[in-house]
C-alpha cells in the first residue's frame, strides 16, 4: 500500500508541476535542446537563427523548440514528483485536494495566450 500511495503522490505532483514549468519554459524560451529536423541536427539549449546575411535561413532550416520545452518541463516536474513521493504522506495530504486540476487549466490558458502572436503574424 505504501508504493501505491507514493505513486499517487508522484502523479499528483508531476502533473501540475509539468504544466507550470512548461508555461515558464515557453515564456522564457528555455528549451533543453533545439531540433533542426530538415538538417537532422539536435543542439543543446535554445538556438535562434542569427544569419544577418540571409535571414531566410530561418525559413529554410526551421528550428523546433517544442521538444526542448517538453524535456525541460518533464525534467523539472520529475524533481517535484520524486520529492512528493519521498515525503511522508502526512506532509503532503493537504496538497492533493480538488484544486490540483485548476493548475493545468490555467497553464493551458497561459499557453494559448503565449502562442497568440504566432497566429497574428499570418492574419
Amino acid at each position: 500500500m505504501t508504493g501505491s500511495s507514493a505513486c499517487r503522490r508522484f502523479a499528483f505532483a508531476f502533473g501540475p508541476a509539468f504544466a507550470v514549468i512548461y508555461v515558464i519554459a515557453l515564456a522564457r524560451d528555455l528549451a533543453l535542446f533545439t531540433v533542426y529536423p530538415s538538417l537532422g541536427i539536435v543542439l543543446a539549449g535554445t538556438h535562434h537563427a542569427r544569419d544577418t546575411v540571409s535571414p531566410s535561413m530561418g525559413f529554410l532550416a526551421p528550428a523546433m523548440y517544442w521538444y526542448g520545452w517538453t524535456a525541460t518541463a518533464a525534467l523539472g516536474a520529475l524533481v517535484f514528483g520524486l520529492a512528493a513521493a519521498i515525503l511522508p504522506e502526512r506532509w503532503t495530504r493537504r496538497l492533493w485536494s480538488g484544486w490540483v486540476w485548476v493548475v493545468p487549466l490555467g497553464a493551458m490558458m497561459a499557453c494559448v495566450y503565449l502562442t497568440l502572436p504566432w497566429f497574428r503574424l499570418y492574419l
